[in-house]
């Protein structure tokens, strides 16, 4: 238990936590009182889905390089497992919403957008770090959120809005699949690029 403490504080869990809850509150707060649709439509899923991810972004490196990246630690599978537990976190406080008269469904479309957006950062994270990892993801749901961006039965469309899709859309879903599967793999056999020293010598 001790290990799992000194993990979590050194990748910066708990505010992670705090702001992904205090997202999806604030979001279906909102709804409840200012809409009367049951259900809270793909564009706030997916803002309240990519704040979140953006938050636990930071976590997906460490204080230590050198640490992450020792042999002595089977850190494949703990970064594997960091990703599964992470999107189960995302989801839970969107699911726990179902049983409420407003809520974030289809929980289909939750899952999916979760996914797909954690593997585009993990994806990030891979290449380029976890302090930029969100740009992509943020990127791409602004780019998803722009007017002329509407679910359609073309698939060149279906890819580019793929967080606005209805459930069940097959471009849609393979996109987020791949996003999902090519940074589950990216991340944890590589994890994060090491950073320059000068980036994580603490000052004196």
């Amino acid at each position: 238990m001790r290990w799992l403490r000194l993990y979590l504080r050194s990748r910066r869990v708990a505010p992670a936590l705090a702001v992904s809850t205090a997202t999806a509150a604030l979001v279906w707060v909102l709804a409840l009182v200012y809409s009367d649709a049951g259900t809270i439509d793909a564009r706030a899923v997916s803002l309240t889905v990519m704040v979140a991810v953006a938050a636990f972004a930071a976590t997906l490196g460490g204080a230590d390089d050198a640490l992450d990246h020792t042999a002595s630690i089977n850190w494949p599978v703990r970064r594997a497992g960091h990703l599964v537990v992470t999107a189960a976190v995302i989801v839970a406080p969107l699911l726990l919403t179902t049983v409420t008269d407003t809520r974030f469904a289809p929980l289909a479309v939750v899952v999916r957008n979760t996914v797909g957006l954690l593997g585009l950062t993990a994806l990030g994270a891979a290449l380029v770090g976890a302090a930029l990892s969100w740009v992509a993801p943020l990127s791409w749901t602004l780019a998803s959120l722009l007017p002329f961006i509407e679910p359609s039965t073309k698939p060149a469309m279906q890819v580019a809005g793929w967080l606005i899709q209805p459930a069940g859309t097959t471009a849609a879903t393979v996109c987020a699949t791949v996003l999902a599967v090519t940074g589950l793999a990216a991340y944890t056999l590589r994890g994060c690029p090491r950073r320059p020293a000068a980036e994580t010598t603490p000052d004196h």
